[in-house]
This record gives C-alpha cells, structure tokens and sequence, in this order.
C-alpha cells in the first residue's frame, strides 16, 4: 500500500516512534537527492535537520565504542533519556494544522471530484490523521468502514480499521472504535500483532473490560524485550487506570523486572507516561 509507512508510523506508541521517523526521513531525504528532486545546497530545513540529527547520533555511538569508561552511570542516563524523550514528545507530537496541509487540500479536491474512490477516502484520512485532525479523519475513514472489503490487499483493510478505530479513540467514541475492532484480521507480522493488541487494550479498558484489556496488554508484552515491554505497558497507562486495571499491570510488569535497574526503568517510563498524557492533553485543548 502507497499509505502503508504513514499509517505504520501513526500505529506505534510515542515512546517507540522518534527514532523510526528519524530513519524513515533520511531514507526519504536520500532517496529524494538520488533522483535529482534536490541538491544538498538545496535541501530544505527539515532535510538538513534530519542529515544533523542523524549525524550527532551515529557519533555519539561511535563515541560511546571508542570510550565505553566515559559511558555515564545509569542515573545519569535516566536523566538524560527523560529528558531526550520529553524533547522528542514536544518536537514529534501531531499538532493540528490550522486550516489543511497541502496534502490534504490536494486530497480532499480529488476526493471531491470522485467521492465513492475508497483510495482517496483513505488517503484523506491518513492526511487528517498526519494533521492531527482526527476529527475530520474519522468523518471521511467513516465514509469507507462499510466497504474495507472493496480493498483486495488484507494489509491495506488492516492498516484502514485500524486507522479508523484510532481515530475513534481519539474523538472519544469508544464504542465505535470496539465495532470496528471486530472487523480486523489478525497480521501476520509480528510488531503489527503487538501494536493492534495494544490498541485493543487502549479500546477494551476505554469501555470498561478490564479483563479484556489485561488479555491484550499481556500479548502485546508477550516475547519482547523488557526495554520494550515497559514502553508498551507505559502506553497504556491510562486506559489501565480508567478500568481499574493498574495495579495488576504494574505487578505484571514489577515480576518481569529482574534488576533494580529495570525497576528503576519501570519507574522511569511511568512518569514519562504521565509527562507525555500531560503534554498531549495541552496540545489537545489549545486552539486549531
């Protein structure tokens, strides 16, 4: 699907996503040098940011290879990866866009000129969703809910329901985003498993299954990394709180962690969860 990288990059959880669009740009900055579409005098700001971005990383890598007894100690990487990620939250954050992107405009007049296309219904939605205008993303994913089926490609089905169900989500329609959830075909692929077994846990604990939620929550940590597991669990912090299911998420999590180090990390995402529901909730209320 033409979409698929844009839907893949909404699915992931905030706390996984910065450094897989960090990647994703470069590629798509590379790739737009090697066909000629820019020079590197030309490259835009957000081009030379990315190329900047890149640049520090892989030499602070490098760095850390050359001088593993300049590494600082673990506290002073919790501070720093609170830090780094709050920065990461504040820079990568879906903002809305006041009026409409350039890509939705383009969207929207083809969608107007050809309004039962399920493609372009698609491709708006995900345009919407890139704004941060999830309102009008779910207004037109709506629009092809009922006919997903008209998509031969299953990934192009799963990547529109589960777009719609996050769009459901975030307008606070519960409800709706569970009836769409029982039209989603299990991936084959093993990070999109976890990913929509997350967004089952966001919607089963949103309406009040606590049990439902845990089940999901548990096979979205099932087999990963406890780095991992702990950012998954922080995601859905929340929806665990709402339905009453925390405390049993958080001795799930506190029996994974083998270490006072990763007990220390526990601890660490969850108040970076809190920092990240804060932000997001001021992002949400300020004006469009």
């Amino acid at each position: 699907s033409r979409c698929w990288p844009s839907v893949r990059a909404l699915l992931l959880p905030y706390d996984l996503r910065t450094r897989c669009q960090l990647c994703a740009l470069q590629e798509m900055s590379e790739l737009r040098q090697r066909k000629g579409e820019v020079s590197t005098e030309d490259m835009d700001e957000k081009d030379k940011e990315i190329a900047r971005l890149k640049a520090q990383l892989e030499a602070k890598e490098a760095k850390e290879l050359k001088e593993p007894d300049k590494i600082p100690d673990e506290e002073e990487r919790t501070q720093k990866m609170a830090q780094e990620i709050t920065e990461a939250l504040q820079k990568t954050a879906p903002n809305r866009v006041k009026g409409l992107s350039n890509e939705a405009k383009v969207f929207k007049e083809k969608l107007a000129a050809d309004p039962f296309n399920m493609e372009l219904i698609f491709q708006l939605g995900v345009a919407y969703a890139q704004d941060g205008q999830w309102d009008k993303s779910l207004n037109v994913l709506l629009r092809g809910w009922k006919r997903v089926r008209e998509f031969q490609d299953p990934g192009v089905r799963f990547e529109f329901l589960c777009l719609l169900a996050q769009a459901s989500q975030k307008e606070k329609k519960h409800r709706q985003a569970l009836a769409v959830l029982q039209d989603i075909e299990e991936p084959e692929d093993e990070e999109l498993k976890s990913n929509v077994e997350l967004l089952r846990c966001h919607v089963y604990c949103d309406n009040g299954d606590m049990q439902r939620g845990l089940k999901s929550l548990n096979k979205a940590i099932e087999g990963q990394d406890f780095d991992k597991a702990a950012a998954l669990w922080a995601n859905c912090l929340g929806p665990l709180r709402k339905a009453g299911a925390y405390d049993v998420s958080k001795s799930t999590m506190l029996a994974l962690a083998k270490t006072t180090e990763e007990k220390d990390k526990l601890e660490a995402m969850e108040k970076l969860a809190a920092l990240r529901e804060e932000y997001h909730a001021a992002q949400v209320k300020q004006p469009a």
